[in-house]
C-alpha cells in the first residue's frame, strides 16, 4: 500500500497532511493547546518532508512541441501503458541507425541539426521524445530509471516492427540527460533486442551522476543540511516503490557512474566548455572512470569553447567534430 502510495503524485503529501489535521485537532481537545500546537508542527515536519521528496520527481512544467517537419515519419509505441513518440528519417538500403536522445525540458524537434551528420551519411534516423517531454505521455513521477525502461521496451518493439532498421550498426546519441540514460541503457542492454545494441555513443555535454542533482534540489529548495538524509532516504525509498524491485538504489552512488553505467563500444564526448548547466564535475567523472574502470582507449574528447549546454541546437564546431569521428569510427559512413 505504501509503495503504490509513493508512485503517485500528491497522494502522500494529502494522506499526511489530512492525517496531521486531525491528529493536532484530537491532541488540542485532550490535552490543550500547548499539546495541539506541538502536534501541528511535528504534522508540519512531515508534511514537508514529503512534499520536498515529491518534488525531486518533478517533470519539466513546459513542453518544447513535438516535431512536425516534413520528412520524418511520427510513429508512436506503448510501453507499459504509456504512450512515446517516435521519429524516423529512414536512410538508405542497409545502412546504420542512430538513436537520437535529447535532454532535459528539451525533446527531438531540438535534437534535428544534430541529426544531420547522420542524414548527410544516408543513415537511419529514429528521435523520440522522453517521457513528459514533447508528444510523449507523461509520468506520475518522473525518473530516469523508469523513463530508461520505456525506452528499452519501446525499442524493442520498434526493433520487431522495423526490423529493416537494425541490420547494421547502432549508434546512440544522447545529450545531457539523454547521455545520462544512455550509460544506463549500456548497464541494462541486456534487456534489448540484440540487433538494437549500440555499438557506439556520443555524448553531448553529459550528466553522469545524480549526486549533484540531488545536492541541486536540495539548493533550490532551501532544505537545512540537518534534514537532507531525511529527504535523501526517502528520494530512494520512492524511488525503488517506482523501479523496484529488479532494479533498487541504496545509495546516491548508484546513480553515478559507473555503478550507473559504462560504456564499453567506442564513446565521443562533446563538451560544452565551460558548461554552464552541469559544471565540469560530470564529463571529468566521465573521463576519470574511462580512465580507471573502463578503457581509455575507447574514449574521444573534444571540449569546444564556443558550444553551450543549452541552445546550441545548431553548432557548425560541433559538427565538424563529430562528423570524422563518425567516419573514422563506421564503415558506412561517406556523405551522400
Amino acid at each position: 500500500m505504501l509503495d503504490w502510495a509513493r508512485r503517485r503524485n500528491h497522494v502522500l503529501p494529502v494522506f499526511v497532511g489530512l492525517v496531521g489535521i486531525f491528529t493536532s485537532i484530537m491532541v488540542f481537545i485532550m490535552a490543550g493547546w500547548v499539546g495541539g500546537l506541538l502536534s501541528f508542527f511535528v504534522s508540519l515536519f512531515f508534511l514537508y518532508l514529503e512534499v520536498v521528496t515529491q518534488w525531486s520527481f518533478r517533470a519539466p512544467s513546459k513542453r518544447k512541441p513535438s516535431l512536425e517537419e516534413d520528412g520524418w515519419e511520427r510513429l508512436s509505441i506503448n510501453a507499459s501503458g504509456y504512450d512515446l513518440m517516435f521519429y524516423l528519417h529512414a536512410g538508405s538500403p542497409g545502412a546504420p541507425l542512430a538513436l537520437v536522445c535529447h535532454g532535459w525540458t528539451s525533446g527531438a524537434v531540438r535534437m534535428v541539426h544534430r541529426a544531420s551528420s547522420f542524414l548527410e551519411r544516408g543513415w537511419n534516423v529514429v528521435m523520440l521524445d522522453l517521457p513528459s517531454h514533447g508528444g510523449s505521455q507523461s509520468l506520475p513521477k518522473w525518473s530516469a530509471e523508469q523513463a530508461t525502461t520505456l525506452l528499452i521496451q519501446s525499442l524493442n518493439v520498434l526493433q520487431k516492427q522495423r526490423t529493416e532498421l537494425f541490420g547494421n550498426e547502432v549508434c546512440y546519441y544522447g545529450h545531457s540527460i539523454g547521455a545520462f540514460i544512455g550509460l544506463r541503457i549500456s548497464k541494462r542492454r541486456e534487456e534489448l533486442n540484440e540487433p538494437a545494441h549500440p555499438t557506439a555513443w556520443i555524448f553531448e555535454s553529459p550528466m553522469t551522476g545524480y549526486t549533484e542533482i540531488h545536492e541541486e534540489t536540495c539548493n533550490i529548495l532551501k532544505i537545512p543540511q540537518l534534514l537532507r538524509p531525511w529527504v535523501l532516504n526517502k528520494t530512494l525509498r520512492h524511488f525503488n516503490a517506482i523501479n523496484g524491485p529488479v532494479r533498487v538504489v541504496s545509495t546516491l552512488t548508484d546513480a553515478d557512474m559507473p555503478t550507473w553505467g559504462i560504456t564499453t563500444e567506442p564513446t565521443l564526448m562533446v563538451q560544452a566548455n565551460p558548461d554552464e548547466r552541469l559544471g565540469a564535475v560530470h564529463h571529468q567523472r566521465l573521463i576519470a572512470v574511462m580512465s580507471s574502470e573502463g578503457d581509455p582507449s575507447l574514449l574521444t574528447t573534444h571540449l569546444l569553447n564556443d558550444l553551450r549546454h543549452s541552445g546550441s541546437h545548431e553548432s557548425s564546431s560541433r559538427n565538424s567534430v563529430i562528423d570524422p569521428w563518425i567516419d573514422e569510427t563506421f564503415t558506412h559512413s561517406s556523405s551522400v
